[in-house]
């Protein structure tokens, strides 16, 4: 498996996350041997622990990047990919932040349709910019 594919098992347990956060760490296991991400399971196990972890510093980011748009307005699907990417940028050394936003619009695509991706782009290139 590769990263690319990691990443968006990552986001959906962040997509989950918004809705079970309580139950996190088992829905993350339950997910990696379900899946079996081969050799991804402790980038998939970080991302979200970083994400999760810090989710107040992140949105808090998230908010004020977002500028008249509170991170209550913002779809579930695109705050989770914002979620991940800003927690990637923040705490994953290994990936460098522009594969972050370029990951995070592609999922965006997937995920969200078209419309979404100026904004997604928008927010993750301010942050980019600003670290």
């Amino acid at each position: 498996m590769n990263r690319t594919k990691a990443r968006e098992y990552a986001f959906i347990l962040l997509f989950q996350y918004k809705f079970q956060p309580e139950e996190i760490d088992e829905i993350t296991n339950e997910f990696c041997m379900e899946y079996n991400p081969g050799g991804q399971e402790e980038y998939i196990r970080r991302v979200v622990k970083n994400v999760t972890e810090n989710i107040g510093d992140i949105d808090s980011i998230i908010a004020k990047t977002s500028e008249s748009w509170g991170i209550e307005r913002i779809s579930a699907v695109n705050l989770s990919i914002l979620r991940l990417a800003v927690g990637e940028m923040l705490y994953a050394e290994d990936v460098p932040p522009v594969v972050s936003v370029n990951e995070a619009v592609g999922l965006a695509k997937i995920y969200d349709g078209e419309e979404s991706l100026p904004f997604i782009n928008g927010v993750l290139d301010k942050i980019r910019n600003s670290l």
